[in-house]
């Protein structure tokens, strides 16, 4: 029987889509490689990740919590998003992953109860050797946190700053990340959807499946008139 914490680990925890094999690295070769590199130390770490909406954070975090599973480990992506409509007690119990994956950091920032609740997961995680990785749209020391300690704890760790990728790179991830969906996508169709959608990686990750899924639907090859029919161009 499952009781109530384990069912809202299971609502929370929502399956990685992402891997590293889909990111571009462009400007971000550093970052990629601590992330790679951290299921295989020993030891606790904490990886403190930011950047403007839409660089790739989700997509680094969502690999990072791919990869660890992959090697073993247990791991767990949260979205801060999702989590606020929970109580923060919800976060008791996660120290028992070995890597938590925590998702946009900043939408909970700023309310007390989910200060207190970040600060002793930390402590949690790092007293059992267990690792954390956080992503942001501010850097720590910019993130307008209440909790003194926690404002340590979260400028304690390694931290890096998410390059927004060129259009050329966001073009080639484009391509990539259709071929990891088992489609075709030409470049005169990637060019066309970047002069009409907006340019962050989350849109365009958007249109990628809106893509997927109405060609499908309709079997028919991923062409500019069909972009321009469905999307309503």
């Amino acid at each position: 029987m499952i009781d109530k914490h384990q069912q809202l680990t299971l609502d929370l925890g929502k399956p990685p889509l992402l891997d590293f094999d889909t990111f571009v690295d462009e400007g971000n070769v550093q970052i990629v490689s601590a992330l790679r590199a951290l299921p295989r130390v020993h030891g606790s770490k904490f990886y403190f990740i930011w950047g403007e909406s839409g660089c790739g954070k989700s997509h680094l975090l969502q690999a990072e919590s791919q990869l660890s599973s992959q090697l073993g480990l247990q791991s767990i992506y949260l979205e801060a998003d999702q989590l606020k409509s929970f109580d923060p007690g919800v976060l008791e119990g996660m120290e028992q992953y070995d890597v938590v994956c925590f998702d946009d950091v900043d939408v909970l920032i700023g309310n007390k109860e989910w200060e207190d609740a970040l600060f002793h997961l930390y402590n949690r995680l790092f007293d059992l050797k267990r690792s954390l990785v956080i992503s942001s749209n501010a850097s720590p020391r910019q993130l307008p946190v209440g909790l003194a300690d926690l404002k340590s704890r979260l400028t304690a760790g390694e931290i890096y700053q998410v390059a927004v990728l060129s259009d050329e790179a966001k073009r080639q991830w484009m391509i990539t990340a259709a071929q990891h969906r088992g489609f075709v996508i030409s470049a005169e169709v990637v060019d066309y959807i970047l002069q009409r959608s907006a340019r962050d990686l989350f849109s365009l990750q958007k249109v990628v499946e809106q893509l997927d899924a109405l060609s499908l639907i309709e079997q028919r090859l991923i062409t500019v008139p069909f972009v321009k029919k469905v999307l309503d161009w």
